[in-house]
């Protein structure tokens, strides 16, 4: 079988090669270019909702503004991450996203390093959550596409869009495992645990915890070991351990090994 054709081009002067279906994001990590994202995550589907990542795509003598995480490139292209106009960009983005969101931290730091300096856009918020919600979607891939719950989702248009749980009710389809928080780029959501429960702060989800079998701190919850139970082939002793203990028993049985072998050997 033929090998597919890699893809030759140019990434800030330097030489760079791409597979089929690869993006400008993807080549450019290889070669340690750093290239701002908020929406983008390895692990999920790229979405381009962010537009943080744009870079000027040159192709003869036409250039174009591309979003790098969709962006697949073609043989020859010379693509500029750092450009004037690809700065003007950014800093327009980051502009229309303070205006959204004008307290969270990682778009203030972004801020700065593009120059912006005035509100040129009327602030919007509302006095909730939703005021550090960019809607760059991670929380709402990560639940379909990672976990296959669909327990949160997009509601509204325009400058009414959000993130929400069906009907803004409690999330039913929820397992409270904790991704959403953990993807969140601007710490919108959040998590807390008491002795017995896992609460999803905005989403609006309680569910009560698991014990770890061998030292009995709560670090799961049962709709999480459930669903984990269903889906893998692990041993349910393993999935019913919390990640420290699980480290403790696997060092432990790695130990005995060795000792063991080196008595063998020494025989």
């Amino acid at each position: 079988m033929e090998e597919p054709k890699t893809i030759c081009f140019t990434i800030d002067g330097q030489e760079a090669v791409a597979a089929p279906g690869e993006t400008v994001l993807d080549a450019a990590k290889r070669l340690a270019i750093d290239i701002p994202t908020l929406c983008h995550h390895p692990g999920l589907e790229p979405y381009g909702a962010c537009r943080l990542c744009v870079v000027e795509a040159f192709r003869e003598e036409h250039s174009t503004i591309v979003p790098s995480c969709i962006h697949t490139p073609e043989d020859g292209d010379r693509i500029e991450t750092d450009s004037e106009r690809v700065r003007r960009t950014r800093k327009v983005v980051l502009e229309l996203l303070l205006a959204r969101c004008p307290d969270v931290e990682v778009l203030q730091r972004l801020g700065d390093e593009y120059g912006v300096e005035a509100e040129r856009f009327p602030v919007s918020t509302t006095g909730d959550w939703q005021d550090k919600c960019i809607l760059c979607g991670l929380c709402v891939r990560v639940c379909s596409q990672g976990v296959r719950r669909n327990a949160i989702g997009y509601a509204g248009r325009g400058g009414e869009r959000c993130v929400t749980s069906p009907f803004a009710g409690r999330a039913e389809a929820c397992i409270a495992c904790g991704a959403c928080v953990f993807v969140c780029p601007t710490g919108a959501l959040h998590v807390e645990d008491t002795d017995t429960e896992r609460v999803m702060v905005e989403i609006g989800a309680r569910l009560p915890l698991l014990a770890c079998r061998a030292c009995g701190r709560t670090f799961t919850t049962q709709a999480s070991f459930q669903l984990m139970h269903q889906r893998q082939l692990i041993p349910e002793t393993t999935l019913c351990t919390c990640p420290d203990c699980r480290r403790a028993e696997t060092r432990s049985l790695a130990e005995k090994v060795l000792t063991g072998q080196r008595t063998a050997t020494s025989r």
